[in-house]
């Protein structure tokens, strides 16, 4: 179960931004948040949910990422959008009506400028652009997100969802314990940190399903089991206090004002230079985040993650091995990422660069951050995905 942490925010920079007046204002949209997906229904009712997706999407490789026709479900269903909306026959996309009809249908972006509307792939080095994402889109672009996975596959795999949002894959946790403990950031071998979200992307605490949640019997604990993990906070609100900090200047000569960096002291005399890791009476007297000064460990631990993301957030999507989604889809949903056939045996076709060979005729061929086809084995929603993809994520991190 996750639950929001109020009394930590993790609120980084804009991944895309120049400066502060070049970031992206979110655009002002009025979101409808579609039904959840339903366990059971019938054909005519699923079909009614992708009649006018169908209308545009007229060739695609499988109409449902699940292989059986046990599982009945519409578009609208997973992705949400308005399937009423029809595009008559032969309408060219040059059309100004079918940008008209493709927006109404669509759910749109806060963000169009970052997602690069109105492409469909996914976007290079995104960051922590689905935490600042409309959650009713991220459904629409990627249902099997953790964000929103619960409404779109709830229904029937509440437990996989809840148990992936726990895993190494999602939270981090060993790479945030072993990096936090050894760099000085806490002073715990014992892991407490790990990342997780809410449906609307602020940082949350992760509980263990024990009873009452929040806890672990004895046998657990020796197999390692955590009871609860909080987020990281941010670089610049945390206590400065790392191991790196006996490299500042401070004791001997520096006041107890301290100089901004490379200008004169407070007694109008040139900065005077101190023995590196030999303060007198203490390290420089600044606040967290002051003086351009920070708690490098932090800093250089959250930078790690969003460079090579875990589970919550898209790959960059910028070089081969590197092309991904979130959620569940990170593993389920096979991207192009090796030509090898001896890495990567039937998806070497699809070549190394993120690129579609789908039917779907609305899919561009030549833009990367497209996975290769629906109807391509495992590209199906795969029960157990092909070795290749762990090997891509864990040869990154």
């Amino acid at each position: 179960m996750l639950w929001a942490l109020a009394a930590v925010t993790l609120a980084l920079t804009n991944p895309l931004q120049v400066s502060a007046g070049d970031e992206e204002q979110p655009v002002a949209r009025h979101y409808i948040t579609a039904p959840s997906a339903p366990m059971t229904q019938t054909v005519e009712q699923a079909d009614a949910k992708s009649a006018g997706c169908k209308s545009c999407h007229s060739s695609t490789d499988a109409w449902t990422m699940h292989k059986t026709d046990a599982v009945v479900l519409g578009c609208v269903d997973c992705h949400g959008g308005n399937a009423q909306v029809m595009a008559p026959a032969g309408l060219s996309k040059a059309d100004p009506a079918y940008a008209r009809l493709r927006d109404q249908a669509h759910v749109l972006p806060r963000y169009p400028k970052a997602w690069n509307f109105p492409s469909s792939a996914n976007p290079k080095q995104s960051y922590t652009l689905l935490n600042r994402e409309a959650p009713e889109f991220i459904r629409f672009v990627n249902p099997s997100d953790y964000r929103v996975a619960r409404e779109s596959c709830g229904a029937c795999h509440t437990a996989e969802i809840q148990a992936a949002e726990r895993s190494l894959m999602a939270t981090g946790t060993m790479f945030f314990g072993g990096a936090s403990y050894n760099n000085g950031i806490v002073p715990y071998k014992n892991y407490i940190l790990g990342e997780a979200y809410t449906r609307d992307g602020k940082p949350a605490r992760v509980l263990s399903p024990g009873s009452p949640p929040g806890t672990v019997t004895d046998a657990e604990k020796k197999r390692g089991a955590i009871a609860t993990l909080y987020p990281l906070p941010t670089w610049e609100v945390t206590s400065p206090a790392d191991i790196f900090r006996v490299f500042e200047r401070g004791g001997r000569n520096i006041g107890t004002q301290f100089p901004d960096i490379g200008l004169p002291d407070e007694t109008g005399q040139l900065q005077r230079l101190e023995e590196p890791g030999r303060p007198d009476i203490r390290q420089s007297n600044r606040g967290p985040g002051t003086g351009l000064r920070v708690a490098i460990p932090v800093l250089n631990i959250h930078k790690t993650r969003l460079n090579d993301p875990f589970m919550w957030f898209l790959g960059t999507n910028d070089q081969p091995g590197d092309y991904r989604s979130s959620g569940c889809a990170g593993c389920h949903v096979v991207y192009a990422n090796d030509r090898e056939p001896r890495h990567s045996l039937t998806y070497a076709k699809f070549g190394r660069d993120g690129t579609s060979a789908s039917a779907d005729s609305t899919i561009p061929r030549d833009e990367p951050g497209h996975r290769p086809a629906r109807g391509d084995p495992g590209a199906q929603h795969p029960q157990d995905p092909p070795e290749r993809p762990v090997h891509l994520v864990h040869g990154h991190q």
